[in-house]
């Protein structure tokens, strides 16, 4: 089953409005890939990393952490932010933003993490995760121009809402990252 977990592990800030869809301890489980009106139409999540579109993986989860407690690492690289603890796993963390120099958001990051178990990695993204639906006429061969590691582990190409989204190999992706730790 395709899913997207939502999580929120602390209460809200005082200065930050609560989401009703995220209550402390509350967990969400969303299907992907769900047919929309016909059978190539599909559901997916997206976020976006700077200017970034990524279609999240349809056949793995994806749990999203608002105030995650990142345990940093002496004498990594810049885009690695260390690893954070998930139900008793230690899970790794990278800033995209750092590696493919992108501008953070001025607003708050959350942090998606995909995959389960060994194959899990962490990663900043701008905001909640966004539903599409994406329709046959969606996917372009052009290819938008994208940072080199993305680019070799992406799977399809769309345009939507005046943007390009990416599907890609996750767990390929962070595996070249752990690789060049």
């Amino acid at each position: 089953m395709s899913s997207v977990h939502a999580q929120q592990e602390q209460g809200p800030l005082t200065d930050e409005v609560p989401n009703p869809d995220l209550e402390s301890g509350e967990d969400l489980l969303f299907d992907l890939g769900a047919a929309v009106d016909d059978d190539h139409d599909l559901q997916v999540h997206t976020v976006l990393i700077g200017n970034i579109g990524l279609v999240l993986p349809k056949h793995e989860v994806s749990e999203l952490i608002e105030r995650p407690a990142v345990c940093r690492l002496p004498n990594t690289l810049p885009w690695f932010d260390g690893v954070i603890s998930v139900r008793g796993s230690m899970i790794p963390v990278f800033d995209l933003h750092v590696l493919f120099e992108l501008e953070p958001p001025a607003g708050k990051r959350r942090l998606i993490v995909v995959g389960q178990n060994e194959t899990a990695a962490a990663f900043w993204v701008d905001d909640f995760p966004r539903l599409l639906v994406l329709l046959d006429e969606d996917v372009t061969t052009t290819e938008p121009a994208l940072p080199a590691l993305i680019r070799e582990h992406a799977r399809q190409f769309y345009l939507k809402d005046e943007h390009a989204w990416v599907e890609w190999d996750a767990q390929a992706f962070f595996t070249a990252l752990g690789e060049n730790l």
